[in-house]
């Protein structure tokens, strides 16, 4: 899967394009041919945590987007509601837009459980989250540092729930949620409200080592204060779109960093981040699946 190490001029390109496309409309679900058989593939492949055996048809972008909101509402018994977004970028620099429910989330010092039908993956990254109060349009706000109140590190871990040959269509993956299975997230930095313009300019460094020390993936993102507002506004537009937006306490990533690394008998791990506010670390542990 590929990950937003874009520039910040394709970022807004993908997602002002993606606005465009739900805006223009298209068949809803119900009048689709087939888009039921693939809401039913999508449904058992999330559940069992296995790859889906064909190609997926071509879906246009509303019913894409239907299938993956019948698929939340189906986890949400389990999974609980939408906490957050994660963005993934498709090699055509269109962006995915994943929903994060609730109990997608775990903490430093988790076991998870690799799926039995399907390779995983993990990405470094980091998350913000929506000040209390700050629900709402962006566009009037003066920095981000108005905006979020937190600066979390995470680990994002996927099922590869599409052949290869889909991994880079935006509705294939827009349908599967992109496979977004956990969340791991490290001790959160507050944000101050005021103070210090620049502190959350700095680079933001990611590094993930195996028990031997072995570095199995990294990065470094580095975006102003105005390129952050500038992506939350067009964020909020793409929410918009979709009948959705922005409340107090939602999380909100920054997008990934480095290569995604695929989990195989990874074992335990340990992640490390690097920030002007400070260095924290994330350990967790990919186990192989229970066995019935």
């Amino acid at each position: 899967m590929h990950t937003m190490r874009r520039s910040g001029n394709h970022f807004f390109a993908g997602i002002s394009l993606l606005i465009w496309v739900l805006l223009s409309g298209a068949n809803s679900i119900g009048r689709a041919d087939g888009s039921q058989e693939v809401l039913g593939q999508v449904l058992e492949a999330f559940t069992m945590r296995q790859q889906i055996p064909t190609l997926l048809p071509d879906l246009d972008a509303k019913v894409a987007i239907e299938i993956q909101d019948l698929l939340l509402m189906n986890l949400a018994p389990d999974y609980g509601v939408v906490a957050g977004y994660l963005f993934e970028t498709t090699a055509g620099d269109w962006t995915v837009l994943a929903p994060l429910l609730e109990n997608m989330f775990t903490s430093s010092g988790a076991t998870l459980y690799e799926a039995k039908g399907s390779e995983q993956s993990v990405n470094l990254g980091w998350l913000l989250r929506v000040r209390g109060g700050a629900g709402g349009v962006v566009s009037g706000a003066p920095s981000t540092r108005g905006f979020f109140s937190e600066l979390i590190p995470a680990v994002f871990v996927h099922d590869q729930l599409l052949r290869e040959e889909q991994r880079n269509h935006w509705a294939a993956m827009t349908a599967v949620n992109a496979g977004t299975r956990y969340l791991v997230l490290g001790t959160p930095w507050p944000i101050p409200e005021r103070g210090d313009p620049e502190i959350l300019n700095g680079p933001l460094k990611a590094v993930l080592v195996n028990g031997t020390g072995e570095i199995l993936t990294e990065g470094v993102r580095s975006s102003g204060d105005q390129e952050r507002l500038e992506s939350l506004s067009q964020l909020q537009h793409l929410l918009a779109a979709r009948g959705r937006t922005l409340r107090a306490g939602d999380l909100v990533s920054l997008g990934s960093v480095g290569p995604a690394v695929v989990t195989g008998g990874i074992g335990r791990v340990t992640a490390r981040f690097s920030t002007v506010l400070g260095d924290s670390a994330i350990v967790f542990a990919i186990r192989p699946p229970i066995s019935d």
